[in-house]
């Protein structure tokens, strides 16, 4: 089955080179590509760099195998893997994913059809150089300026013994400046038989409230995602989803609790609770569409607050703050003339 993660440009090269690491205790991947191209976008905003999709094949049952049904859980189209995994790059003919030694010397292996053994390795000072050469043009921003001619005069220069084998002309050379986000790679999976790959190193809480999430208590995992936000994670939201289509009604309105007070987020998980018969469950999605769907924020918000619940209404109306009174008056005119005391105080208060 397929599956993608969001990350950023600069940490897919270090994905090639050292493959994926559990930070935050975990590495997620999810079949849903809006979700990975949103949780790439946002990391590319935070740190000024490029968004970079990663797609791969995973079987999940040959995961569990290989890594042990306590390393892996899987649930709503979303996977955690507390285990760090080796990658193989498939197809990325983008200059600036090329421009790191892991990823270079992967793809002229593969223009050659040679592996690692036989093939040009990643520490060659010819592949380290023009990977170097490369990645100084992309920081100086004449990247988008180097050509398929250039690079392979470049090739010619420092990795004679490799490029003079690629049967093909400069004019075309598959490789061109980065327009699709998706890059393939390849999970290489670890023998079942070999020692597991050592674990990230994890704060001690951090460990207890993961262990706490998967307990077969439903109060339990409550308490483990209440706890994981008090430690602060990057990866709190997407915790959050996993535990969306959880059997406890308590332990997925915790979740949707907590999605709501998540800074970033993304919509298409929690969509289909938005529909819930279960009020409590329909209160906590429509607020957090509230407060992460910024393209229909009106829409939620309406939707909310004229919900015949009215613990629907009073979730909803507790974000009235967030918007501006002038521009959105009519929601805070719907909020004033409803009959709960709650949720008209809602819609005085000043934040």
């Amino acid at each position: 089955m397929e599956f993608y993660h969001g990350t950023t440009l600069s940490n897919a090269r270090g994905i090639v080179e050292n493959g994926f690491r559990p930070r935050g205790g975990a590495v997620w991947f999810t079949t849903n590509w809006n979700y990975a191209k949103n949780r790439a976008d946002q990391k590319a905003r935070r740190r000024r760099d490029r968004p970079v999709v990663l797609k791969t094949e995973l079987e999940v049952e040959t995961l569990r195998t290989h890594l042990g049904s306590g390393r892996i859980q899987v649930r709503g189209g979303i996977i955690a893997i507390h285990q760090q995994l080796q990658v193989q790059l498939l197809e990325a003919n983008s200059f600036e994913f090329l421009a790191c030694p892991a990823a270079l010397a992967q793809w002229v292996n593969h223009q050659l059809g040679l592996y690692s053994h036989n093939g040009v390795s990643r520490n060659h000072w010819g592949i380290v150089r023009l990977a170097h050469w490369m990645n100084n043009r992309m920081r100086s921003g004449t990247g988008n300026q180097i050509s398929r001619q250039e690079f392979f005069m470049k090739g010619r220069q420092w990795l004679p013994a490799f490029f003079d084998k690629i049967p093909f002309s400069p004019e075309v050379l598959p490789i061109q400046h980065l327009q699709n986000d998706t890059i393939v790679v390849r999970v290489l999976y670890p023998e079942a038989k070999e020692e597991p790959l050592e674990p990230a190193k994890v704060d001690a809480l951090h460990t207890k409230a993961v262990a706490d999430m998967f307990d077969e208590n439903p109060k339990r995992r409550v308490r483990g995602l209440q706890s994981l936000e008090k430690i602060g994670t990057e990866d709190l939201f997407d915790w959050c989803v996993l535990h969306l289509e959880d059997e406890s009604v308590d332990v997925v309105c915790n979740a949707l609790r907590i999605m709501c007070r998540c800074d970033e987020g993304y919509v298409a998980p929690i969509l289909p609770h938005a529909e819930s018969k279960n009020r409590r469950i329909r209160a906590g999605a429509l607020a957090a569409l509230a407060k992460h769907d910024f393209d229909d924020v009106e829409r939620w918000f309406e939707r909310g607050l004229k919900d015949p619940a009215a613990c629907v209404r009073m979730e909803v109306a507790r974000l009235l703050f967030t918007l501006d009174r002038i521009e959105h008056r009519t929601l805070f005119d719907i909020a004033r003339h409803d009959p709960n005391p709650a949720v008209k105080r809602s819609a005085r208060k000043r934040h």
